[in-house]
């Protein structure tokens, strides 16, 4: 099972400091060039939305759960934050085949990936990790 929640807040380059028409338009050009990525990392069974709400502000909401890794989304956010680097957001994954081999066993927990200042880092979750007992009961 790969489940995964998401979101991420659309933000232009502003340190040139342009008038609002033109934060408008670089704010317009990242939204397209985002809609292009998520036609890439969409699939039949996910949910990815941009919703716009006041003040200039506009957010991607992503949520999927596929019986194996979808990679699409965990890149659609690697590339947010090499291509949209004043965006920042999160990208909550758990993924139950998640065995690195060599390292930690991540087949019971949610992993959090952080868009910020252009970086995509991965972490571990403290909130609902590891998901059993968290947030499902032990089998018998």
């Amino acid at each position: 099972m790969f489940e995964f929640h998401g979101w991420l807040s659309l933000h232009p380059d502003d340190r040139d400091d342009p008038d609002p028409a033109v934060l408008e338009q670089r704010l317009d050009a990242a939204e397209s060039a985002l809609l292009g990525e998520i036609e890439r990392a969409g699939d039949d069974i996910s949910v990815f939305e941009i919703r716009r709400a006041g003040n200039g502000l506009r957010t991607l909401s992503v949520h999927g759960l596929s019986n194996h890794r979808h990679e699409p989304v965990i890149e659609l956010f690697r590339w947010a934050a090499g291509n949209l680097t004043e965006s920042y957001g999160l990208l909550y994954v758990r993924d139950d085949e998640d065995r690195r081999g060599d390292e930690a066993d991540h087949s019971n927990a949610f992993r959090v990936w952080r868009v910020a200042q252009g970086q995509f880092d991965e972490y571990a979750d403290p909130f609902l990790s590891p998901c059993v007992p968290t947030i499902e009961k032990p089998w018998p």
